[in-house]
């Protein structure tokens, strides 16, 4: 019995000493990469005078942790809370490549948000789906209303009082199970005519396209051009914009609306593409936006001779009259940098609709921690994104750290919901409408009590969002020589 009990034990206790030397080992990584985290945010941290002028990397067992805490010195005066709710972690390259490169890396290609359908039950409606995706070729359509999850009808999410998602719930726990975590899910929808229908998708990689949607109509005297624009991805994005505002300038449109209600941001130098195709012409050459940074990045450039000033550099003719922006909560970063940087040349024809954004008015860019971009051995660590910039408009306007809210006196505009029931170009849909009714008739429509009534059947409660919300600049790296 006593070689038994030593032959089972000696195994045990190797497992054991092998298992704390790795944890061991993953622990001083992370460490020594948390070191690295805060000495580059000495360097580029929009926020560096809330740094400590020390740090222990020992405290952490894991690099998120340090983050979190160095992000949460900054305060913001106005709501007394952290202000960076923006810098963060990722795994190397892989954020960087979805957006330059414009392809998933393997989801089911359809996102949801939840609100209220005819029997004023809480569901999770499909608000928009990839084309190029397996949700696509598998027949989910925005609108549609998931009424059964791998068969179950545990489908209704709670809601706290708080108004956010009680993410113990059933509802809520098979949503994301599925949709999230899952290689393979199997969902049962309602459509708009009350028929089902059952579809089983599994993940796969795929091309993502920008541009959810593009049509022309036309109100009163005007002809419009409408555009759902989901992420500011690279090359692939550039591409697809181009060729709509193309054609929208040989169709002879006027008056635009762009719908970036779920568009949480991504590439600057894209977004500076959008700008430009847009702009009126009397814009170009001058500023469309600039950089402002810490006291030391900005002695950095300024020794390098590089501008922090970027310009407009317009190459087509195409100028619409108005602009109309659909945006919501989602809507983040490098989409709202669209709007500010276009505000100073549209004054009294730029108009904003839907619900307060995000509020990002920052950027930074990829920075290696653990591992060198030429590096050829295996690489490990991440890819830190933390906030090193803050852009101004040509008015010198920004800081809507608070979003901005359609209607009010900096954003001209008008509130309204989300009509997630409805597919992309719905005339009826409640955002679109308005604006297609601002340029018939010249104002928008007065919200009656009786409609404020309809709507609270109608707005999300909340979101279930992965959405990237950011701006990182691709092309502006730095060389710190750290003597």
């Amino acid at each position: 019995m006593k070689h038994f009990r030593l032959g089972v034990l000696c195994p045990f206790l190797f497992v054991i000493a092998f298992s704390s030397c790795k944890k061991d080992e993953i622990t001083l990584k992370e460490q020594s990469w948390s070191t690295e985290i805060y000495s580059n945010m000495k360097d580029i941290y929009l926020w560096e005078d809330a740094l400590p002028s020390t740090f222990k990397e020992n405290k952490y067992t894991k690099a998120q942790d340090a983050l979190d805490f160095l992000i949460g010195l900054k305060i913001d005066p106005q709501t007394g809370n952290p202000i960076d709710r923006y810098s963060f972690l990722d795994k190397i390259g892989s954020l960087s490549g979805e957006i330059q490169g414009g392809t998933a890396n393997g989801d089911f290609g359809f996102m949801v948000t939840v609100g209220y359908n005819p029997a004023n039950e809480i569901s999770f409606f499909v608000n928009y789906v990839y084309k190029n995706s397996p949700a696509a070729a598998a027949g989910i359509e925005r609108s549609f209303e998931v009424v059964k999850i791998n068969g179950s009808t545990e489908v209704h999410p709670t809601v706290g009082t708080d108004g956010y998602l009680v993410s113990t719930s059933a509802g809520y726990a098979n949503m994301t199970k599925a949709l999230f975590n899952s290689n393979s899910s199997t969902f049962t929808f309602k459509k708009a005519d009350g028929t089902t229908k059952d579809v089983s998708v599994s993940a796969k990689s795929y091309s993502i396209n920008s541009v959810l949607c593009d049509t022309m109509y036309t109100a009163g005297t005007k002809k419009v051009g409408y555009m759902v624009f989901n992420e500011f991805l690279g090359a692939p994005a550039q591409t697809e914009i181009t060729n709509t505002i193309t054609r929208f300038e040989n169709s002879g449109v006027q008056d635009l609306i762009i719908d970036l209600r779920y568009n949480g941001g991504g590439s600057v130098e894209t977004c500076e593409k959008f700008c430009n195709l847009i702009a009126p012409v009397s814009a170009n050459t001058k500023r469309m936006y600039s950089n402002n940074m810490n006291t030391m990045l900005t002695q950095y450039y300024t020794k390098q001779k590089f501008d922090l000033t970027t310009n407009f550099n317009k190459t087509n003719t195409f100028q619409p009259e108005k602009i109309y922006f659909i945006v919501s909560g989602g809507t983040a970063s490098a989409s709202e940098l669209l709007i500010n940087n276009l505000r100073p040349y549209y004054s009294g024809s730029l108009f904003i609709i839907g619900q307060t954004t995000y509020g990002k008015p920052c950027g930074f860019w990829a920075t290696p921690i653990g591992y060198t971009e030429n590096q050829t051995t295996p690489k490990e660590g991440y890819d830190l994104y933390a906030v090193s910039m803050e852009t101004r408009n040509a008015n010198n306007e920004g800081s809507y750290y608070s979003g901005m809210t359609p209607g009010s006196t900096q954003y001209p505009g008008v509130i309204a919901y989300d009509s997630y029931y409805l597919s992309w170009g719905n005339t009826n849909d409640e955002c679109l409408n308005q604006a297609l009714t601002h340029i018939s008739m010249g104002a928008f429509k007065a919200v009656s009590s009786q409609s404020k009534v309809k709507s609270s059947q109608v707005v999300p409660v909340c979101t279930i969002d992965r959405q990237f919300k950011g701006m990182i600049d691709f092309r502006k790296h730095l060389n710190l020589n750290r003597n």
